[in-house]
């Protein structure tokens, strides 16, 4: 069993209810429990943001305003709770949902078990208020969670042409794998397999190696792989605007050191960031 049960982030953004389509199509081609998410962030009920708040509507105290904030954050959580249901129970979906208060990334990643996916939006509601952007609450779930996770743009697509970005480390073994069952479930018999070296001419033993990788890993699925040369984040990325029937991005999560990262960047943040289609990380 590739999933145990999909959790997907929602706020009421355009991005959060395409993740809710995104579970809701998953659960029922994977059979498996969708749970709505909704955490109302304590970060709206405390400091500058609410005492500013508070000054612009007339309140002359904090304690005024706090009972009616947290139960306009509520009754907006019902709301998006109910919808997510109410579509969930017309497409025929197993759902479920849950609510909490804290920092939206801790609480989701809290919430998911290992065997979970977690579907997110790359976008929330009001960044200008809360830091929802990819780069904050998106990348930072992708980067501690335990489970994998799937950032998802703000169009919906069934899943049928997958990619795998592949390297040949451990974490793009790791995302092979969790590929090959998924497919395996999805009914996909045949994936694209993506992989950027830096020479044709010297990485000739690499590829030789890449490849048996993969026919190791993905076993009886036929693959077509395709070597590229140059900075992976750039190769990729052409190769996704080229090829515009992609469902689906799966690679390994954040596979570079952190030194590296933040001195030319991270080619998972750089793919989850610009891609059109959504982009599942593992672990």
């Amino acid at each position: 069993m590739v999933i145990n049960r999909i959790l997907v982030g929602l706020d009421g953004s355009k991005n959060s209810k395409i993740a809710g389509e995104y579970g809701i199509y998953l659960s029922k081609k994977l059979k498996r429990p969708v749970v709505g998410v909704h955490i109302i962030d304590i970060r709206l009920l405390e400091g500058p943001f609410l005492t500013d708040i508070a000054g612009g509507l007339g309140f002359t105290v904090y304690s005024d305003l706090l009972p009616k904030i947290k139960e306009i954050l509520e009754t907006k959580a019902e709301a998006i709770l109910d919808e997510f249901v109410k579509e969930c129970r017309e497409k025929g979906g197993d759902c479920t949902i849950a609510q909490a208060y804290g920092i939206v990334v801790n609480e989701i990643v809290d919430m998911a078990d290992p065997d979970d996916l977690i579907i997110v939006g790359k976008h929330g509601e009001h960044p200008e208020f809360i830091p929802l952007l990819l780069g904050s609450t998106a990348e930072d779930i992708a980067r501690k969670s335990k489970s994998p996770v799937m950032i998802v743009p703000d169009c919906f697509k069934e899943i049928n042409n997958i990619l795998l970005a592949f390297d040949g480390r451990e974490k793009s073994q790791h995302a092979a794998s969790y590929l090959y069952n998924l497919a395996k479930e999805l009914g996909i018999n045949n994936i694209k397999v993506i992989s950027v070296l830096s020479d044709m001419v010297k990485d000739k033993d690499k590829e030789e190696m890449i490849k048996s990788q993969l026919k190791e890993i993905l076993k009886d699925l036929s693959f077509e792989i395709i070597f590229r040369y140059g900075e992976p984040e750039e190769r990729i990325m052409s190769y996704l605007d080229e090829n515009k029937d992609l469902d689906l991005v799966v690679m390994g999560a954040y596979g570079e050191s952190r030194i590296r990262e933040l001195i030319l960047g991270s080619t998972t943040s750089y793919i989850a960031i610009n891609s059109k289609i959504p982009v599942l990380l593992v672990k």
